[in-house]
C-alpha cells in the first residue's frame, strides 16, 4: 500500500475526529485539512472514506457493538473513528483488500495510542473478517423501525416520521436513493454557450458527462472536483447546481427583460440561472443576510460574469425593498432533508424539532415577500426538504390567510413528472433520481 493512500486514510481518520467533537460539516473540515497538492485519485478516496463513514454510521457503529462489550461512548474519540473507518473499508467498499483495510487503519492511529489500544482495533477489525455472520440486523418486518434505522442507517426520529407517512417499502426506497453516492450536478449557462457545444469541450479534456434527466441546460458528471478545475468552469460557462433545483427557474419562468427578486439567495445558483435566463437589460436582486455566503454569491457572480446581478445583505424580514416585483423566488431556509445524498452528515444534524421551527419562520418569511410582489405577478415558493410541514401545510397555511393568492401551474411540459395532487411541485431522490425538493408557484389576484 503506498503512502499516498494511506495518506489518505490518515485524512478522512483525522476528518472524522474532528467532526464528532465538534459536529462541524466533515467536507469543510476535510478542506481544511487538505495538503496543498494531493493526487486527485488519493483525494477521491479521502472523500469516499470520510463521507460514507459519516453516511452509514449508525450501520457500522451496529456492527462494532456485534464485536464488544463497552458501550461506544466509553471509546475514545480517535479508537472510535478508526473503528468505524476500517470497519467501512471492510463492509462497503469492495475493492479495498482486507489486509490494507485492518493494517492501515492500525498504523495509522499506532502514532496516537498505546500498543494495547492499537491492538484492539486490530482485533475488532480481524473479528468481522473472521465473523461478518455475527452481525445480525433486526427483522425488517417484526422490527422495520430498528431495521430501517440500523440498516441504512439513519436516526430514529426520521426513520419513525417516514415509516408512519410513506409506509415500509417506500421509507426503504428512499434511503435507498438517498445512500447512493450522488453524481455532481452542473448548470450549464446558456447565454454563454450551446450544451452540446460544451459537452463537446468537456469531453475533450477528458472528463466524463451525461445530459440531465429532465432539464436539458444541466450535465451531471462522476465527480465534482475535475469539472471545477476545468477551463469550462473557470470560464464561467457552467455552475454547480443540483437539477431538482432548477426547477425554481423553469417555474418562474421569467421573460428576457425582466427585473427578477431572489430571496435568500446563497450561494447564487439561482440567481445565476435567473440572470442566464433573462439576459441583458435585466435585473436580478439577491438578498441574502450571511456575510460569509455572500462572499460565496460574490465568487460565483465574478466566474460567471454576470453584470445584471445586485447583491444585497438584509434580514428578509426586515428588507423594505421600496419597490413592487412582477417575479419573486423565495427559496426559504429548511431542514435540506432532500440533500442527504450530497450531504450525509444532515440526517444526524438535524431534529425533529427543527422542522417544526422552520416552518413557522418560512411561513413568516412567505408572508412577507408576497408584499412585495406586483399585481397579477407570480412568487415561486422553494424549499430543498422532503417534509410537508415545510412545503404543503406552509403553503395551505398562506393561503388560508390570503385569498388573493392562489396556485398555478408552470408553463413548461418539463414540470409534469413532478406536480402532486395538491398543485405543490415535488422531486424525491427514489422517484425522480434527482435531489429532493418541493415548490409552489403562487400567483395574486388583480
Amino acid at each position: 500500500m503506498s503512502r499516498a493512500k494511506n495518506n489518505s486514510r490518515e485524512l478522512a481518520w483525522r476528518t472524522l475526529v474532528e467532526y464528532d467533537q465538534t459536529g462541524e460539516n466533515p467536507g469543510l473540515i476535510l478542506k481544511r485539512f487538505m495538503p496543498a497538492e494531493m493526487p486527485a485519485r488519493d483525494l477521491s478516496l479521502a472523500w469516499e472514506l470520510t463521507l460514507g463513514t459519516v453516511r452509514f454510521r449508525k450501520r457500522l457503529d451496529f456492527i462494532i457493538k456485534s464485536f464488544i462489550k463497552a458501550p461506544l461512548r466509553n471509546q475514545k474519540p480517535g479508537i472510535l473513528a478508526a473503528l468505524r473507518l476500517g470497519i467501512y473499508q471492510l463492509s462497503e467498499l469492495s475493492g479495498v483488500p482486507e489486509f490494507a483495510a485492518v493494517d492501515e487503519t492500525v498504523s495509522l492511529t499506532a502514532k496516537q495510542f498505546s500498543k494495547r489500544e492499537a491492538g484492539f482495533i486490530n482485533a475488532v477489525l480481524r473479528s468481522y473478517i473472521r465473523e461478518p455472520n455475527k452481525v445480525v440486523f433486526p427483522d425488517r418486518h417484526t422490527d422495520a423501525a430498528g431495521f430501517l434505522s440500523n440498516y441504512y442507517s439513519y436516526p430514529d426520529w426520521l426513520v419513525r416520521r417516514w415509516l408512519g407517512r410513506l409506509g415500509l417499502e417506500e421509507t426503504e426506497d428512499l434511503f435507498k436513493a438517498m445512500n447512493l453516492r450522488p453524481k455532481a450536478n452542473f448548470k450549464i449557462l446558456e447565454s454563454k454557450i450551446e450544451v452540446n457545444d460544451l459537452i463537446k469541450r468537456l469531453t475533450a479534456d477528458g472528463l466524463e458527462t451525461e445530459k440531465g434527466r429532465y432539464l436539458p441546460d444541466f450535465i451531471s458528471s462522476p465527480g465534482a472536483q475535475p469539472i471545477i478545475k476545468s477551463g469550462s468552469f473557470a470560464d464561467g460557462l457552467i455552475n454547480v447546481q443540483d437539477e431538482s433545483q432548477g426547477l425554481a427557474a423553469l417555474l418562474l419562468d421569467p421573460p428576457p427583460g425582466s427585473t427578477v427578486l431572489d430571496l435568500c439567495s446563497a450561494p447564487g445558483g439561482k440567481s445565476i440561472a435567473l440572470a442566464d435566463r433573462i439576459g441583458p437589460g435585466s435585473r436580478v436582486v439577491s438578498v441574502e443576510i450571511d456575510s460569509e455566503r455572500i462572499k460565496e454569491i460574490e465568487e460565483n457572480i465574478s466566474r460567471t460574469g454576470f453584470k445584471i446581478i445586485e447583491i444585497i445583505r438584509q434580514d428578509l424580514l426586515q428588507y423594505e425593498p421600496g419597490e413592487k416585483f412582477r417575479y419573486i423566488l423565495l427559496d426559504v431556509p429548511c431542514s435540506g432533508l432532500g440533500t442527504i445524498s450530497s450531504n450525509p452528515d444532515l440526517r444526524w444534524a438535524k431534529k425533529e424539532s427543527d422542522i417544526i421551527n422552520l416552518s413557522r419562520i418560512q411561513l413568516e418569511m412567505l408572508k412577507k415577500a408576497s408584499t412585495w410582489l406586483a399585481d397579477d405577478g407570480v412568487l415561486i415558493y422553494s424549499t430543498c426538504t422532503t417534509e410537508p410541514d415545510e412545503i404543503e401545510e406552509v403553503i395551505a397555511g398562506f393561503l388560508k390567510i390570503n385569498p388573493d393568492f392562489w396556485l398555478e401551474d408552470g408553463n413548461s411540459p418539463v414540470l409534469r413528472p413532478f406536480k402532486s395532487n395538491t398543485g405543490i411541485y415535488r422531486s424525491w431522490p427514489h422517484k425522480h433520481a434527482i435531489g429532493g425538493a418541493g415548490f409552489a408557484r403562487l400567483r395574486n389576484k388583480t
